[in-house]
């Protein structure tokens, strides 16, 4: 969109809209958060406070290890390569649809939520990871928090069917059509009322002035995407 058209609060917000780190920054703090808790459990109950549930996998460290070595990489590994292939895929698409369907993807929710769940993932995991090791009365296995990476991982593969059925929608060409009108919407909205338009509707009418005969070339005033034409002002 242009600037002009999104001033103040408006701008911030298409700002942070359109990026690719704020929700997963937001999913690494929850991450943290749930690691936090899930660790402090696990002490409680390496320390006898209560038994460790029945539903918590059981195992030494080594075994520990190897699953959320496993998780860890897979996880990275996945929303690696299929972040990768749909951008390659995109950037082939929008020589056809245009430059919007990149920009569309990347403010998407359902993008951003994707890569923030498997990112958050991955640091519980490398968190838990992390915190397997010697305790004070012998081997410290964090068998709550294991539990729930797995848990972590099964809603990732939930997401990635989500991401990949959204993904192919949203390049089908009904739907970019219409992600362009919501713009060009929102775009009308936000220029309804700025004051700044009397004054580029005066420029129009001096430059519709000067043309010789019934047609002339209209110079714009700056620089941007073209986003509608008024046509009953141009052929009056």
């Amino acid at each position: 969109m242009n600037r002009r058209l999104l001033r103040g609060s408006e701008w911030r917000r298409e700002v942070l809209r359109t990026n690719l780190w704020l929700l997963p920054a937001i999913g690494v703090a929850a991450a943290i958060l749930l690691f936090l808790l899930t660790y402090a459990l696990d002490k409680a109950a390496y320390n006898g406070v209560f038994a460790v549930p029945s539903w918590a996998i059981s195992g030494g460290p080594d075994v520990a290890r190897t699953v959320l070595t496993a998780i860890a990489a897979a996880v990275i590994t996945v929303i690696g390569v299929v972040f990768s292939i749909v951008i390659v895929a995109l950037t082939l698409t929008s020589t056809q649809f245009g430059p919007r369907l990149l920009r569309n993807f990347i403010r998407d929710r359902g993008t951003q939520l994707t890569l923030g769940t498997y990112v958050a993932t991955f640091v519980y995991a490398v968190l838990t990871l992390g915190s397997v090791g010697q305790g004070s009365h012998g081997s410290f296995v964090p068998h709550i928090s294991v539990t729930t990476t797995l848990v972590l991982m099964l809603a990732d593969l939930a997401v990635l069917i989500y991401f990949l059925n959204h993904i192919a929608i949203q390049i089908q060409l009904p739907q970019v059509i219409a992600g362009v009108a919501g713009d060009l919407q929102t775009a009308i909205e936000l220029q309804v009322g700025d004051p700044s338009e009397g004054a580029d509707a005066q420029l129009a009418a001096a430059l519709i002035a000067n043309m010789q005969g019934q047609e002339g070339v209209v110079a714009a005033p700056r620089s941007g995407y073209l986003q509608y034409i008024e046509h009953k002002t141009i052929t009056v």
